[in-house]
């Protein structure tokens, strides 16, 4: 289940007035479609953001596509500054891994490590794709973990990215694949040995009481010793499955004795707060985090369900003192009218001067004829940057510096996050659109 139909499914079975806000307008940027998917065996519907790879070039995933239309890991090179080149450097078939919801990480050995929603034994993996002994050759994949493919399972089905933690251990989410099924975290301990066995151990498994959170459907960041995360529901009532958290994971050292686990914030719904995270938190000096709701805020047009409004931007303050509560700051609500986007599925990007950048899955200026609408929305999506003010307390500012159309090659739909090169350059992938309409990878320089 990708992020789309996760809209659905949460809208058929589970059925904020910003304190700051900006008004939006159109920045000046120059955008490119560099890459369309195409014909297999090429990949299709790439839903999450890149990594930078060797010689700058950009290394990502599609959900589907290649040899066996399972999903693929994908790179695109440019080494002439001319037209990108593709190269599939694996085809998932399903057995060890199918669909992919997230980007990959490089590891130890310049090794990629990631997860697959499906595959398996029915339930998804956590893989690991080693670069070939000689330029040319064939990446290597095996599957580190297999979740269980039952659909009442407790812990499977991973959409987050995996994360190796200061411990030199491997951290993932999974979501569960019930509807009383709240998901968990797992930690892979690597073999002592070359191509021994990882050992997996369940830390954490969301739960009643859900406070804490449940369905984490992004991956998680480190800082400090402490582990963060978004859980899509949990935390106060505001729906048939609430509004969801920002969760806390604590670490048997810091405890002494298990994890721990703990709401940094619990969303609290629209008008006034976001609702329904989708995506993992981004972490920025001082500790501060900052992330999206899909749902909550203040906009009056979007009409998932019963939890209203088109999805915000907020950030998190730590507390002065451990055990204190964070400080929540609602810096935008989307309003999904009037050019502005709508219904954020992703993670925020933190440029070096403050600036935030990210995606809406729909909303922005919709051409006559263009393909997308959802929920009282049009349009095919955004990308967006939110400028601080310029003195505390002021409004952040935000811009649209791309419309997508889904028409005439242009993308839609995205999905995943931004890529900010070394250069400037924003990067970042749409799940439809481009010109055989099986998605795109674009840039963006701001």
């Amino acid at each position: 289940m990708n992020r789309y139909s996760r809209g659905i499914f949460v809208s058929l079975f589970f059925v904020a007035l910003a304190i700051v806000t900006g008004r939006n307008s159109y920045a000046q940027s120059t955008f490119e479609t560099i890459y369309s998917f195409g014909k297999l065996p090429d990949g299709a519907q790439p839903h999450a953001s890149l990594i930078i790879g060797p010689q700058g070039s950009l290394i990502g995933t599609t959900f589907l596509g290649g040899q066996e239309g399972y999903g693929t890991v994908f790179e695109l090179s440019n080494p002439t500054g001319n037209a990108w080149t593709e190269t599939v450097l694996y085809s998932f078939d399903g057995s060890i891994g199918a669909y992919l919801d997230a980007n990959v990480i490089f590891g130890p050995g310049g090794a990629l490590y990631g997860t697959t929603q499906g595959g398996g034994n029915g339930g998804g993996t956590i893989f690991e794709l080693a670069p070939p002994s000689a330029p040319g050759g064939a990446w290597t994949e095996t599957a580190l973990f297999d979740f269980a493919g039952n659909i009442h399972a407790d812990v499977n089905q991973p959409h987050g990215a995996v994360l190796f933690g200061a411990d030199g251990l491997l951290y993932a989410t999974a979501g569960g694949s019930g509807i009383d099924e709240y998901g968990g975290v797992v930690a892979l301990t690597p073999p002592g040995v070359a191509g021994g066995t990882w050992k997996e151990t369940t830390i954490i498994k969301f739960g009643t009481p859900l406070s804490a959170g449940g369905k984490p459907f992004g991956g998680l960041v480190s800082d400090g010793g402490h582990m963060y995360g978004a859980g899509w529901a949990g935390g106060l009532d505001c729906s048939a499955f609430f509004c969801g958290t920002v969760y806390e994971l604590m670490s048997p050292s810091m405890q002494g004795s298990g994890w721990a686990v703990a709401a940094a914030h619990e969303f609290a719904g629209p008008p006034d707060d976001g609702g329904e995270p989708m995506a993992t938190v981004t972490i920025a000096s001082g500790g501060i985090l900052f992330g999206t709701t899909w749902l909550g805020g203040s906009g009056t047009v979007c009409t998932i369900t019963n939890v209203p409004g088109c999805g915000t931007v907020f950030q998190l303050t730590p507390p002065s003192e451990p055990g204190g509560i964070w400080a929540e700051s609602l810096l935008y609500s989307f309003t999904g009218v009037d050019g502005d986007g709508a219904y954020p599925v992703s993670a925020v990007t933190v440029g070096p001067d403050g600036t935030i950048y990210g995606t809406t899955q729909y909303g922005g200026s919709a051409n006559a004829g263009s393909p997308c609408s959802s929920y009282g929305v049009t349009g095919c999506g955004t990308v967006f940057e939110l400028v601080p003010p310029a003195a505390p307390g002021g409004a952040w500012t935000e811009n649209i510096l791309h419309s997508f159309t889904g028409l005439d090659g242009d993308g839609s739909q995205p999905m995943a996050g931004l890529l900010i090169s070394p250069s400037g350059v924003l990067y970042g992938t749409t799940e439809g659109g481009g010109t055989y309409g099986k998605g795109t990878v674009f840039a963006v320089r701001p």
